[in-house]
């Protein structure tokens, strides 16, 4: 049954190409794909009403990030009047990082509508990312002509500061524990970029790219010194292996690589890696639909037209929206079903919960905060 939503709307960078909706995907044939539709409509199947939790500041340059208990989060706030999608790339431009003004990272609980506390002591500092214990956050600072990344323990309060010296640095991911990351560094904020991977505790960023080939969008490292990463060639996107030594295209010609189109790549996923590291959720500007790599498979499945934000629920199912409602989609099989209708943006599933969490449109400065339970089903007997 399709349930109102209150007719919301948001109001972040990621909303303008935000226009509409069309059917999904079809099923494939076959046992596997009857399996996997058995178990999306067992798990994600029944669903209680979305129950607004509290609000949040919005500035419309990120989406807030979500803690993975999905108890805290991380959200911007400024004096500014505008703020240029180019500061997430570390630009020292003073268009892009104004030389007076602040950019701060705040932390608070995602329920309620407290403030909470600023984390950033840096003036200009965006881009936060949660480890996946929720223990520690990394963010970007600019401090033109260069940027760092700022590793903060937040058991420890400690802060260490990565990146290449003197470099623009942006991007930031953590890559599998707390002390290790991956990001993006270069001469300029238009690039090119190489892809970096660093440890706290001393040592150097290792270049995980080879130099003059322009990637963004680390993903994950592997133990031959490469990483998976989007490779900037003409005007596209590759999903690519990457070492120092070359490339191997997983997933040619998506996207667009121009700076400020590229951006929108993550703007509505907060956790694009699933849980069982397999597969990669992005947004392709060029098909204006939200895709996956299915890494090991080397396919790109592309679900519904016009889809710009999702989040995954499982290793094989993500929640979607459109303009029109969220949807709940087998990754592999195509299976789409609605959940409810409305314009939202689904930010985080916390699966021992069984708790979904999105955002809304409550005034143009400002999201509501909602939660979705989902109900269990029996299995057949």
């Amino acid at each position: 049954m399709r349930r109102r939503a209150l007719g919301l709307l948001t109001g972040a960078v990621i909303w303008p190409f935000m226009v509409g909706c069309h059917a999904s995907n079809g099923t494939s044939g076959g046992d596997p794909a009857r399996t996997a539709n058995e178990h999306h409509a067992r798990a994600f199947g029944d669903a209680e009403l979305p129950r607004k939790i509290g609000s949040v500041a919005s500035i419309g340059l990120q989406i807030p990030v979500i803690c993975p208990d999905g108890r805290r989060m991380l959200y911007l706030r400024t004096d500014c009047d505008h703020l240029s999608a180019m500061t997430l790339l570390g630009s020292p431009d003073p268009q892009h990082t104004p030389p007076e003004g602040t950019l701060s990272i705040w932390l608070r609980p995602v329920a309620g509508q407290a403030s909470g506390r600023r984390l950033s002591g840096r003036r200009w500092s965006h881009s936060p990312v949660w480890s996946d214990s929720g223990n520690a956050v990394a963010y970007v600072a600019n401090q033109p002509p260069a940027s760092v990344i700022v590793h903060l323990d937040l058991g420890t309060g400690t802060e260490t500061m990565l990146g290449v010296r003197g470099a623009i640095n942006c991007l930031p991911r953590f890559d599998g524990d707390d002390q290790t990351l991956l990001f993006c560094a270069g001469d300029a904020a238009d690039g090119p970029f190489r892809v970096y991977r660093q440890k706290t505790g001393g040592d150097e960023p290792a270049a995980l790219t080879p130099k003059g080939t322009d990637c963004l969008f680390p993903i994950a490292s592997d133990r031959g010194g490469g990483s998976l990463c989007a490779q900037v060639e003409g005007t596209h996107l590759n999903w690519v292996r990457s070492g120092p030594g070359g490339v191997a295209r997983l997933a040619p010609q998506w996207g667009m690589s121009t700076r400020p189109a590229s951006l929108q790549t993550w703007a509505g996923i907060g956790s694009p890696l699933s849980p069982g590291r397999d597969a990669v959720l992005f947004y392709d500007v060029a098909q204006n639909r939200i895709c996956v790599l299915h890494v090991a498979k080397r396919i790109v499945r592309r679900h519904r037209p016009r889809s710009i934000a999702a989040c995954w629920l499982d290793n094989q199912t993500i929640a979607l929206a459109t303009a029109d409602g969220v949807f709940i989609v087998n990754t592999t099989t195509g299976l789409s079903t609605t959940l409810f209708s409305g314009q939202w943006i689904p930010c985080r599933y916390v699966a021992t919960s069984r708790r979904l969490i999105l955002l809304g449109r409550q005034t143009p400065r400002r999201f509501a905060i909602w939660e979705v339970m989902f109900k269990t089903r029996m299995a057949p007997a």
